[in-house]
């Protein structure tokens, strides 16, 4: 009997043991925060990002603090990077040098300089950060937008000192920071730039270069298309998709997959609206050409993803079988216990 109730003893400790080491796993993997130490020139208080508002030709500088959370010392890179607007319509923090837009004349880079800093925090400790920025001698309206940028760096990856170093970590924080000179919010525009067609991960598409060259943000974005054949009505292709977002004075690449078509040479026509909080609207018609030398350059490869694994009996089997072990020990538990009671009452006997 002793030797069930061990069994089933070190069964549940081992489950427990899985759930605690899962949970703890996850806790590892971040092991810091970082906050913003906001400075009296903020100009929203409801807000834990960098909302400031600033002047002509003014130099400040702002602080973050890093809290080392684990065990061990870390080392952490530190930059301010521009806000663009990345292909999923996602206004982005974490690209150090990204292609920017035409249309930005003073950029976060401009104001914050190109340097990055390594910062080393002992375990269990806090640490201050600081960048520093000046602004043009000439009026700017609208917004500047970016965000300051924290990574862990690995153990290697701290050692380093080559310029360049590739960084692989998984998590990243980003403090936001807008810098503005007047309380007027400039409104938003939108330009269709081009359409072409091309791949992402070697699956066809219609790229629609959009761009938006006002120093506003574009919130709540709603883009719906279709795809005709030039001087036709009947539609080819339609995409639709909301919830998206535009950095100031940025482009990118919206995508009409071409799903399970394959389209032939020749000329088409692409129909967008977009929609914007504030109640903007464009609309736009704009013709664009197949040929048969890029669609060999695209392999005429289709657009249909491979489906996705589906685990859910996976975990449905995993539930069953631990439930079944439990029923089985259960069962000898109950088993070896009336065994034991018959052996009591026959020895009495």
């Amino acid at each position: 009997m002793k030797k069930w109730l061990r069994l089933l003893v070190t069964f549940g400790a081992l489950l427990l043991a899985f759930g605690w080491f899962q949970q703890s796993a996850r806790a590892e993997s971040v092991g810091y925060t970082v906050g913003a130490v906001l400075p009296k020139n903020q100009d929203d208080k409801k807000v834990t990002y960098f909302a400031l508002r600033v002047k002509p030709n003014q130099e400040q500088k702002l602080a973050i603090v890093i809290s080392n959370t684990g065990s061990k010392k870390k080392t952490y890179q530190v930059g301010v990077n521009q806000a663009v607007t990345n292909s999923n319509g996602v206004v982005d923090y974490s690209m150090a040098s990204p292609k920017l837009d035409s249309s930005l004349k003073v950029g976060i880079k401009d104001l914050f300089g190109n340097k990055t800093q390594r910062v080393t925090v002992p375990a269990k400790s806090k640490q201050k950060v600081y960048v520093s920025y000046k602004m043009p001698a000439k009026r700017l309206d609208g917004m500047i937008l970016g965000g300051i940028y924290v990574k862990q760096l690995t153990a290697n990856e701290a050692a380093s000192n080559k310029k360049g170093v590739s960084i692989k970590n998984a998590f990243a924080y980003v403090i936001g920071l807008r810098l503005r000179e007047s309380d007027v919010d400039v409104a938003p525009d939108m330009k269709l730039l081009s359409v072409e067609n091309g791949q992402s991960n070697k699956y066809n598409q219609v790229e629609a270069n959009l761009q938006n060259p006002r120093p506003g943000l574009m919130s709540n974005l709603k883009v719906k298309t279709k795809i005709t054949k030039q001087g036709e009505s009947k539609t080819i292709l339609s995409n639709e998709k909301s919830s998206m977002a535009m950095a100031p004075n940025s482009n990118f690449n919206y995508a009409i997959p071409w799903g399970d078509k394959q389209l032939k040479a020749g000329t088409y026509t692409l129909t967008l609206d977009a929609y914007a909080q504030g109640g903007y609207h464009w609309h736009f018609v704009k013709d664009f050409k197949l040929t048969q030398k890029k669609i060999g350059q695209l392999q005429n490869k289709f657009n249909t993803p491979a489906p996705k694994k589906n685990y859910f009996w996976w975990f449905v089997a995993g539930g069953a079988i631990i439930i079944l072990l439990l029923l089985i020990i259960i069962y000898l538990l109950l088993k070896n216990k009336k065994r034991d009671d018959d052996d009591d009452k026959v020895s009495k006997d």
